[in-house]
């Protein structure tokens, strides 16, 4: 088909946008001439989307050679054509360089375009092309008629074929048939009924063996004697019972199998519903039921012996998707899909096999030392970061492999399970912390400068100012993920960043910072400011700011973030270990309504006579003393300056939290005019701690600075009330105070802030840092008794995660229980964690105009 004049009418852009089209930007200017790969793929993609469009909505006055078929087959396979030549431009586009932002633009309007062609064709049509591209019932998807039909996303070309959600669409159509098949009725449709719209006739018979009804009738009751007999064995354990629960599950299976293959033409379309019936009798007894490997021993052999089983299958597969195989005429789908994970299976163990054998002939274990080469042998660096790295692979491998192997067959295995596959023996399972020893032990012996190019190896680009103690904590995090490369490359930085410091301070006359490290003392700083010339005296010259962005600029910054830390800290109570809080009887309290808040305050002296407040939770047993403890204990693990908080119960048994008060500490000004740099970059670190934990109540009230000029914010009891319906938006405010974190967003916007200080997204980056390298099983746990309990005592947040485990299980939201509930919420409380970075960084970039925000998408600080 050719393009002719047809592109003429296009609308899709590809190139830089006016200032007026702001809104719809697909990629910026670029600030140097686009290469020739470029252009051409960008002319790939605009002509691809032409034809897209034509294809969607056919111009008039087309030649006839050149005309949109009417058969919606047709007329799919040519869009689809297209789609695949604009994704390979997109792909051309990739390799030439092109942004990040810009390829994500540019698959949107794909994805847009694709939606909305399929969305144009009536449900006939979906049907129609659906069947011809293999579905099979696509009459038995979208009975209800509400939102988009499912074959719109099963059809998407612009998402792949082997998508979950698509072949959950294809699951629900045959389950539907397999309801017909038993009797029984779909979305108003009998098994006639679906036949007489696709045009095909019901089944009749299997073509195994030629029976009689009464034989039919004999088959289908020994189908039903055999479930009996199965529900019985089931039932019983223990070693005795191996032999009764084979024989059961052989004969049930045996009995499906038979009346599967059995034709009797006479019965007409009642031998399928018997054969429906018997499959949803043998579908109900093995559900939930706990098959064995012993269970399913005679079985797997006749089914390796007939060919009906591969060996890979056989010897890669657990207890249940074996016998999924063995059934009559499962779905061919998911004899793919149970095949693809065997090969898959069988691969993974190959892996392992070899990268084990590699492992073990430099690290033989033992209490053998290493088998490396000399780390200044020729080309020994190569040899030694490879070594590094496929240990780590070998425990990634390890875990992966006995998540599944235990479960597995093992047919034809010797007596050892791990005869053939050692690096699966309980004791040859990699130990990070004694690998690490090893690799320490023959580290020692090693020249620095040949461990620093062994880490500059393994990508440590800072190496030749690094401390033996660091260069091999660095080689370590290869395989030991107790120390962190990039960390450990910031700390680095930081301690040469340091030494210029003190050069640059050594050249302008003033102290160096002290010769055991960390900061000038404040005495030192004093010093320092009492030999300045003060404004106003005759000796006072000007001084001049040093140039935004210069290495003294950056300098100064540090030192400014550096005391301001150290500022907050010093004041903040130390944290103390949350059991032995629990263990201290507090004094008699007092009220302390001049504190104000909701929930009932009173102060009590701490064993040591210090003051602490207890909040009482009389609404939900203790549940919101859980979650401020929790969110206190995130946001410690983050940096983020907070008051330590845990969960407390008093001597009559009212639960809550309690907490030591801060002293000396004094309301921070309202005026963002007044704020500094400083105060402002903590602001904003502060705000991605606050959208973690849900917290929307960071007010004026709630923000206070230490007696050494830090700054903190208090009361979390607000933590997650929201969450679920929240937005990262300058303009939510759900309580109706503006938070501090958008009064300061709302003044950047405005210019209201004083000259010189802005809105830095590089001060968010530690804190999202600190947050990724939180594992979620770590949040998870310190949130347990948050979920778990805020269900049970029916929390602000509870009626949105009812909802969202609803729709992820897809059940009516009456039927979610409690920990289906606590699960949903863990479980958004991860995906908040893990999707920070994106977050922030399109917030920063799209909400306040910032495009430096971008960097945090590429793990950029700046």
């Amino acid at each position: 088909m050719g393009t002719g004049s047809k592109s003429s009418h296009a609308s899709y852009a590809v190139g830089p946008t006016t200032a007026s089209e702001a809104g719809d930007v697909v990629a910026e200017a670029p600030a140097e001439p686009m290469s020739d790969e470029e252009v051409q793929a960008k002319a790939d993609l605009l002509v691809a989307m032409n034809l897209m469009e034509e294809i969607a909505d056919p111009p008039f006055g087309v030649d006839p050679e050149d005309e949109v078929p009417t058969d919606p087959v047709e007329r799919y396979d040519l869009f689809v054509g297209q789609v695949e030549q604009a994704q390979e431009a997109i792909e051309k586009l990739k390799e030439a360089g092109v942004s990040d932002e810009e390829i994500e633009a540019h698959t949107k309007a794909l994805k847009a375009q694709t939606l909305a062609y399929l969305n144009s064709l009536d449900e006939d049509d979906l049907r129609e092309i659906a069947e011809a591209k293999g579905f099979e019932h696509p009459a038995l998807v979208g009975l209800s008629g509400k939102g988009q039909h499912p074959l719109v996303h099963w059809l998407d070309p612009a998402y792949p074929a082997d998508l979950p959600s698509k072949a959950k669409i294809q699951a629900a159509a045959l389950s539907r048939y397999e309801e017909l098949l038993a009797g029984k009725t779909v979305g108003g449709m009998t098994l006639a009924d679906l036949h007489e719209i696709e045009g095909t006739e019901p089944p009749v018979g299997g073509g195994g063996w030629k029976a009689t009804p009464n034989e039919v009738a004999s088959a289908a009751q020994a189908v039903t004697d055999s479930v009996d007999a199965w529900n019985k064995a089931k039932k019983a354990y223990g070693p005795q019972f191996h032999t009764q629960r084979a024989e059961a599950l052989y004969v049930m299976l045996a009995a499906e199998q038979k009346l599967a293959l059995a034709d009797c033409p006479e019965l007409g379309e009642d031998l399928a519903v018997a054969k429906g019936q018997a499959k949803s009798a043998v579908d109900e007894a093995l559900h939930n039921a706990y098959l064995r490997p012993k269970d399913l021993q005679p079985l797997v052999q006749q089914a390796l012996a007939s060919g009906q089983l591969g060996e890979t299958e056989a010897m890669h597969l657990g207890p249940r998707a074996l016998v999924t195989l063995m059934r009559p005429s499962p779905p061919e789908s998911e004899v793919q899909s149970l095949k693809a994970l065997a090969a898959e299976r069988q691969e993974q163990l190959g892996n392992l096999d070899a990268a084990y054998g590699a492992h073990v002939a430099m690290a033989p274990g033992g209490g053998q030392p290493l088998n490396l080469p000399p780390a200044g042998d020729p080309g020994a660096p190569q040899v030694i970061a490879a070594w590094a790295k496929n240990a780590d692979n070998v425990r990634d491998l390890q875990a992966d492999v006995n998540a599944w192997y235990a479960h597995t067959q093992l047919w034809g295995a010797s007596d050892s399970p791990y005869a053939e596959h050692p690096a699966l023996e309980p004791e040859k399972y990699l130990k990070p912390g004694d690998l690490t020893n090893d690799f320490k032990a023959w580290a020692t012996k090693q020249k620095l400068s040949d461990l620093r190019a062994v880490a500059g190896e393994l990508g440590m680009d800072n190496n030749a100012k690094a401390t033996r103690a660091q260069v091999q904590n660095y080689i370590a995090a290869s395989f030991n993920k107790k120390y962190d490369q990039q960390a450990i490359k910031d700390k680095v930085n930081a301690a040469i960043a340091k030494k210029e410091a003190a050069k640059t301070a050594k050249a302008a006359g003033a102290p160096s910072a002290k010769a055991g490290g960390g900061l000038a003392s404040d005495e030192a700083v004093q010093a320092l400011a009492s030999k300045l010339p003060t404004k106003g005296t005759a000796a006072a010259k000007p001084v001049k700011s040093p140039k935004p962005g210069s290495f003294n600029a950056n300098v100064q910054a540090m030192m400014a973030a550096v005391q301001h830390a150290k500022a907050t800290n010093q004041d903040l109570p130390a944290r103390i270990d949350a059991k032995e809080v629990a263990s201290w009887t507090f004094g008699a309290g007092t009220a302390a309504s001049h504190l104000g808040g909701i929930h009932t305050k009173t102060i009590h002296a701490a064993p040591d006579g210090s003051p602490w407040m207890f909040k009482a939770d009389h609404n939900h047993g203790g549940a919101l003393g859980h979650t401020e403890a929790a969110a206190s204990q995130i946001l410690a693990a983050s940096g983020v300056p907070s008051v330590p908080v845990y969960h407390h119960k008093t001597k009559d048994g009212t639960a809550g939290s309690v907490q030591p008060l801060l002293q000396g500490a004094k309301p921070f000004t309202s005026s963002p005019s007044q704020w500094t740099q400083t105060q402002v970059d903590a602001i904003v670190r502060s705000h991605v701690g606050s959208w973690l934990i849900s917290d929307h109540d960071g007010y004026q009230d709630n923000w206070l600075q230490t007696p050494s000029g830090g700054l903190v914010q208090i009361d979390h009891g607000q933590a997650y009330k929201f969450f679920g319906a929240d937005k990262l938006s300058v303009n939510y405010d759900p309580n109706g105070v503006t938070p501090i974190h958008q009064k300061l967003y709302q003044a950047a916007l405005s210019g209201s802030l004083s000259h010189g200080v802005k809105i830095n997204p590089a001060a968010a980056h530690p804190v999202i840092k600190q947050f990724e390298s939180m594992p979620d099983a770590q949040l998870r746990s310190v949130l347990h008794s948050t979920a778990y309990e805020g269900a049970k005592f029916g929390v602000a947040w509870v009626p949105q995660m009812r909802s969202r485990a609803a729709k992820a299980l897809k059940i009516p939201q009456s039927q979610v229980t409690h920990d289906q509930i606590a699960t949903a919420f863990l479980d958004h409380a991860v995906e908040r964690k893990n999707n920070l970075r994106e977050n922030f960084s399109d917030f920063f970039v799209q909400q306040l105009g910032l495009p430096s925000g971008a960097s945090l998408k590429h793990g950029g600080g700046s």
